[in-house]
């Protein structure tokens, strides 16, 4: 029986999810960074195929997650699927809430808050576990993870950049550096960043980090509780996904706002992918029966 394939597309990364044919057991994921210039849709398409190819997977039933506004999504089931003519498409949060109950992460009969932070933003769902219905949800830009990346940039130029012109190219590679070493941080007290400094590279800390953006993050921590305190359904537990998620900063506010309601899952940015290929698992699955009756 052949794999299935999840693929989820970001802001800067596509990310993919290879699963065994049930969607019980996690095979693998790959990262892909998008050119800058380059469609992203086209590149999403693009990888479906070559992660289908590479890893003998099935094709047909292949799952792609797209980002959405996350305030057009009231009122709406979050975990339908829509043929998107090449390729299965579904929501970003149905992705995300097809894994955390398939994991046992959220209980079936509880209404959680998925609170998505992104490089562009941060959206809060409030849904129900069940019927996957979104009963609330919104979207704002005062925390992103591009925020955090330039401040980090801005910092490390004005303590130990050179006074030479700097060209486009070291520029990019300076962006990349420093994207690089914010998920490093992640697991790592100090990571070395290449650039145009004295020395040609500094040590980045993560308490450095956390100087930067802790107003930040505690603000936008008390964004979503306002957010989620001005719905009409109780929540019961709180998620928080998405690459910043990493952060020990980041989890250590939230834990602090929410306590045991908080649900931090592990490799948080690439959940969506890994519920896209768990639907397409379930795709396949529903495929066979069909032929199987027939």
């Amino acid at each position: 029986m052949r794999a299935v394939v999840g693929v989820s597309l970001g802001a800067s990364a596509v990310r993919a999810a290879i699963m065994d044919p049930m969607g019980r057991a996690l095979l693998g994921t790959e990262s892909v960074t998008v050119p800058r210039g380059r469609d992203r849709l086209e590149a999403a398409v693009e990888v479906v195929d070559s992660v289908c190819a590479r890893h003998a997977g099935n094709r047909e039933s292949a799952v792609l997650v797209v980002p959405d506004d996350p305030r057009c999504r009231v009122g709406s089931a979050a975990t339908v699927l829509h043929e998107g003519g090449c390729v299965r498409v579904a929501s970003e949060l149905g992705a995300q809430l097809t894994y955390l109950t398939l994991r046992g992460l959220v209980e079936p009969q509880s209404t959680i808050a998925v609170v998505d932070i992104g490089k562009s933003g941060t959206s809060v769902s409030v849904v129900d576990v069940g019927s996957g219905i979104v009963h609330d949800a919104d979207w704002s830009d005062a925390f992103r993870g591009a925020t955090v990346a330039a401040a980090v940039r801005e910092h490390l130029l004005a303590a130990y950049g050179t006074s030479a012109p700097r060209t486009a190219s070291a520029d990019a590679a300076l962006d990349d550096g420093v994207e690089w070493a914010l998920e490093m941080l992640a697991v790592h007290r100090a990571v070395q960043v290449g650039g145009p400094f004295l020395g040609g590279s500094v040590t980045v800390f993560r308490t450095t980090v956390d100087r930067l953006v802790l107003d930040a993050v505690t603000a936008v921590s008390s964004w979503v509780y306002d957010v989620v305190a001005r719905g009409r359904r109780r929540v019961d537990t709180v998620v928080l996904v998405g690459g910043p998620a990493n952060l020990p900063l980041v989890r250590g506010v939230f834990a602090q706002q929410w306590g045991e309601a908080l649900v931090m899952p592990a490799e948080p940015q690439s959940l969506a992918a890994r519920g896209a290929a768990v639907l397409a698992a379930r795709t396949a699955l529903a495929g066979r029966q069909y032929a199987s009756a027939s």
